[in-house]
């Protein structure tokens, strides 16, 4: 049934790819053909666009040339005519000057001959010396009225010339103005009839573009839109096939950063291996897994001394006088030990090997030797190990319970965890001792 499946599924994406095949035909085939046609039609319409173009171009430039020779001509004439007007006013001036000089030297003969004629008449009578002065002061009078008068002449005629000079220029600009704004307009309607020409000659292909992008966006999306992950998965193998055959320069630099660095990571975790914390680390583990199996032999052994103990409970075994007067140092040890103060029993977190009762105790001691000496052995242990003697007095509390490899493990600790086991009293400092 797969079989049939995967037959069918086979027929299905051979009839797409066939599909696919065919449309993707269909549009190289009228793409080909409207390109060739757009290019023919193109090509029949190049000469004639570009006869236009020059023939417009030459009749602007006509135009432009007569339009300036307009404007140069009107402006010509203009500086002619500002440079007559001040012609003639310096003409008028000169010649207002020229009366002055002449009623000066009328003036300087007039006076001349008053003074001579005064100086002839002085003994003449009183009236005529008065007609005389009166005179005078009439050819003054009037002198000054008409030095006013050419002045006032003058200023009105320079007026009048500024003016007109000042009106002809306003007249050439304007007229500048309005030339340069019809070269222009003309210019910008040339251009735009160009521009629309432009757009008619080059919306065909445009219009062509378009229509090839819709119908590829149309086809890429239907066969994204149908065939979504066969797509992915291909491109998926196309950016791998990439990169397997023609990697980046960014990929190719890091395998090569990576192929000289990895001689100096296996350097480093040579050396993190290789480091003292780890064999101190091991040391302590070992350390630990040696005293959590001394706890459970000891606990063993413990619970099978009791068995025996009551097994063996009915016996009664007497001891000789002589090693009752003389007790063993072990008993002593034990007899010091049970005369201590009760330990309580949260600062306890390591079981004695003596943490049996002072009755049982008493009970071992009178039932058989041998297990007095076996108590004596190992209340020589260290009281964490039950491995090693004990090596080591603890100060200021002066116990006896540690060898020298759980006190180093203990001394390890933070200050505040180095602690005695029996009292709990913070170690400060260690002695050795030989036994």
């Amino acid at each position: 049934m797969q079989g049939i499946l995967l037959v069918i599924s086979g027929l299905g994406w051979l009839l797409d790819l066939l599909l696919l095949v065919l449309d993707l035909n269909y549009w190289l085939v009228s793409s080909i053909v409207s390109l060739l046609l757009w290019t023919i039609r193109f090509t029949l319409n190049l000469p004639g666009t570009i006869l236009l173009g020059l023939f417009h171009c030459w009749q602007h430039a006509l135009v432009s040339l007569a339009v300036l020779g307009e404007t140069g001509t009107n402006l010509a004439l203009s500086s002619v005519h500002a440079l007559g007007d001040g012609v003639r006013g310096l003409l008028s001036g000169l010649d207002s000057l020229q009366l002055l000089w002449n009623l000066m030297c009328h003036m300087l003969l007039r006076t001349k001959e008053m003074m001579q004629r005064g100086i002839l008449s002085i003994a003449l009578s009183g009236q005529n010396f008065q007609r005389q002065v009166w005179e005078a002061l009439g050819i003054a009078s009037g002198l000054v009225a008409y030095i006013v008068n050419s002045l006032v002449n003058m200023c009105l005629i320079g007026v009048q010339n500024i003016f007109s000079a000042a009106l002809g220029l306003w007249l050439t600009i304007i007229n500048v103005i309005f030339v340069g704004k019809d070269l222009i307009i003309a210019l910008l309607s040339q251009i735009s009839s160009s521009a629309v020409a432009v757009v008619i000659l080059f919306w065909t292909p445009f219009q062509l573009a378009v229509d090839l992008l819709v119908y590829c966006s149309t086809g890429i999306g239907v066969i994204l839109f149908r065939h979504f992950y066969e797509v992915l998965l291909l491109l998926f193998l196309i950016w791998v096939s990439r990169l397997i055959l023609r990697p980046p320069p960014a990929l190719l630099s890091f395998q090569e950063r990576l192929r000289r660095h990895t001689p100096l990571v296996r350097i480093l975790i040579h050396n993190i291996l290789s480091a003292e914390i780890w064999r101190r680390a091991a040391f302590w583990f070992r350390q630990l897994v040696r005293m959590y199996r001394a706890a459970w032999d000891r606990d063993r052994n413990l619970m099978r001394t009791r068995a025996q103990d009551r097994q063996a409970g009915r016996r009664v075994v007497r001891v000789p006088a002589t090693r009752a007067q003389n007790p063993a140092p072990a008993q002593i040890q034990h007899q010091s030990v049970a005369a201590r103060p009760p330990i309580p029993q949260i600062a306890r977190p390591v079981p004695l090997p003596y943490a049996s009762t002072s009755q049982e105790t008493e009970t071992v001691t009178a039932e058989d030797p041998w297990k007095l000496l076996k108590q004596q052995e190992e209340s020589k242990k260290c009281v964490i190990c039950q491995d090693e003697n004990k090596s080591v007095l603890l100060l200021p509390c002066r116990h006896l319970c540690l060898c020298s490899q759980c006190t180093e493990i203990l001394l390890q600790q933070p200050i505040l965890q180095r602690n005695c086991p029996l009292c709990r009293k913070m170690i400060l400092q260690t002695l050795t001792v030989y036994m």
